[in-house]
């Protein structure tokens, strides 16, 4: 195998931004339930978050 042909082949079978074809409806559907599961899963984060610090200023005012 040459210099050449190397580089050559290592070009074939790649996508351009031509060639990308638009995601199917199911697709686009399971993108945008993950996206809301992320998004909901980032609330509850924030609300443990935010109920475990108002557990511990409870626990140093009664202490």
């Amino acid at each position: 195998m040459g210099l050449f042909e190397r580089f050559s082949r290592s070009r074939t079978g790649r996508r351009t931004a031509e060639t990308r074809r638009a995601p199917s409806f199911r697709e686009m559907r399971a993108r945008l339930r993950t996206e809301k599961a992320e998004a909901k899963l980032l609330e509850t984060e924030v609300r443990i978050h935010e109920e475990a610090a108002r557990i511990r200023r409870d626990i140093r005012t009664t202490a």
